[in-house]
């Protein structure tokens, strides 16, 4: 019997800070290119593929396990069946406004705690043309840097002729016991001891890095406790919300973006996060309310994270000026050191008393904290397939705590940018005109840049003064001169 898996603290926060109106999945939903010849996208061979990889990655047959003394634990479900976790939409194929609401149901229902915690639902085909979806949810407690890559291996693959690989029999692991799991967390808890005092230990032996690493941390828990001591401001994005969920899409080339990056000297996440804040200014607009700057909560990939808290300046009425500020903003966290000590800050979050942690999981996941997440991921520049069906499009799903309605999610993937808005449209009814909003928003930084970059071309006419000037502006003179006399 193998040894037990306790979450980490960031994973068990995520368990923590779930309430049946806040549900703590992050998911996806897929377009696909039916091939020529198919009808529809086979469920069944989506699932014989998933269900030969699974071996790859064990962590998609194992559900949670209390532990007496520390952090659930990962154990494998001897009750385990895949037509549980993949199944198909039944039904007339769906226009893509249906798929809109299809998804949206799908993501408004809970995870099932006593079973391994993710589902998959295949749409065969749209009404509208020859393409098919596929949407997923999988836990955010489980979905750390390493699951992610597994969840991709498990469903997507690098060619539509791709073999299906051989099936594997799987036997679940006899189910570990209270005193197992009790042990094991004392063993895990005097393993991470050890590391940290090693890791103290090697510090003593470089007194230089020492010294960088300690003001580095001492600078981002300076700042990090500057945040929780200075709310986010009052934002009409904090609302009571409820279970219902509607995700809001759209696509767009990812030249467009890199065009003003390029004009502008900035990267990628800052244009980004500058189509988000203008993007917000008009939907503040909608809902009555004064643009008022939010703070963002911005997060990477997975679980191995670094997070940052940032002004988005949704106040500003000039597109090109919002991004100079983003882009000045995201610089300084860099330099602060803040970004990276985040990391070793959500470790030692992981050595606080049981009460101390859940206490600090709710406060990080309040409205305090910050007003809305965007969470920008490049995602893979290469085509993926399923089942033989080019995947066309993928929009991220990134949850929402209580007292937030709406997460943002930006999944650069092939030659497009997705962006993805995850609401409570009961909370924010003018949820519908986000897509719209956000392609407005990139089009203002577009003729934004294209006027400023007129503007900044040096003028054909010479400099005042020279001997180039005099012959240039000779020959109107003597015109202008000639013609008097006829006047």
């Amino acid at each position: 019997m193998r040894w037990v898996q306790r979450l980490s603290a960031l994973d068990s926060s995520f368990l923590t800070v779930e309430t049946s109106v806040a549900h703590m999945h992050v998911g996806w939903l897929s377009t696909l290119l039916l091939p020529c010849g198919s009808e529809a996208l086979d469920a069944q061979s989506l699932a014989k593929r998933i269900a030969a990889r699974l071996h790859l990655a064990p962590r998609f047959r194992q559900r949670l396990a209390a532990s007496p003394l520390g952090e659930p634990a990962w154990v494998d479900d001897p009750g385990f069946r895949l037509h549980r976790h993949v199944r198909e939409i039944e039904g007339a194929p769906p226009t893509r406004a249906q798929l809109d609401v299809i998804a949206g149901q799908f993501l408004s229902v809970q995870l099932d705690r006593t079973r391994p915690l993710w589902e998959i639902a295949v749409v065969p085909r749209l009404a509208d043309d020859r393409r098919a979806a596929i949407l997923g949810k999988v836990h955010h407690s489980m979905v750390d840097g390493i699951a992610a890559v597994e969840l991709g291996m498990l469903l997507f693959d690098l060619a539509p002729d791709a073999a299906l690989p051989a099936r594997v029999d799987w036997e679940p692991e006899r189910a570990a016991g209270p005193l197992q799991l009790a042990a094991g967390s004392v063993v895990d808890g005097a393993i991470e001891q050890f590391r940290a005092a090693r890791r103290v230990a090697s510090l003593g032996m470089a007194p230089k890095k020492t010294i960088r690493i300690a003001e580095t941390m001492r600078r981002a828990a300076l700042q990090v406790a500057e945040d929780v001591i200075n709310p986010a401001p009052p934002s009409f994005l904090n609302r009571d919300i409820g279970p219902t969920r509607a995700l809001v899409c759209e696509r767009m080339p990812v030249d467009r973006l890199l065009r003003i990056k390029e004009a502008r000297g900035v990267k990628l996440n800052d244009v980004v996060l500058a189509v988000v804040s203008g993007a917000l200014r008009r939907f503040a607009v909608l809902h009555d309310e004064e643009p008022k700057s939010v703070r963002g909560e911005g997060e990477s990939s997975g679980n191995q994270i670094t997070f940052a808290f940032l002004d988005l300046p949704i106040s500003e009425k000039r597109p090109l000026r919002r991004l100079s500020v983003i882009h000045g903003v995201t610089q300084e966290l860099k330099r602060s050191g803040r970004i990276a000590g985040s990391e070793v800050i959500l470790r030692g979050a992981g050595q606080l008393p049981g009460f101390l942690k859940e206490r600090a999981a709710r406060m990080a996941a309040s409205p305090r904290m910050y007003n809305v997440t965007v969470s920008n991921v490049p995602g893979p520049r290469v085509k993926l397939y399923a089942t033989g069906c080019e995947v066309e499009a993928i929009y991220p799903v990134i949850p929402i705590t209580e007292g937030h309605a709406l997460a943002i999610g930006v999944l650069t993937y092939g030659d497009a940018v997705h962006f993805a808005c995850y609401v409570d449209p009961e909370a924010l009814a003018a949820a519908p005109a986000l897509a719209k909003l956000i392609e407005g928003s990139v089009t203002d930084l577009e003729q934004a840049a294209r006027g400023a970059k007129r503007a900044d071309q040096p003028s054909r006419n010479p400099p005042s003064g020279s001997p180039e000037e005099g012959r240039r502006r000779a020959p109107p003179a003597r015109a202008r001169a000639r013609r008097a006399p006829a006047t």
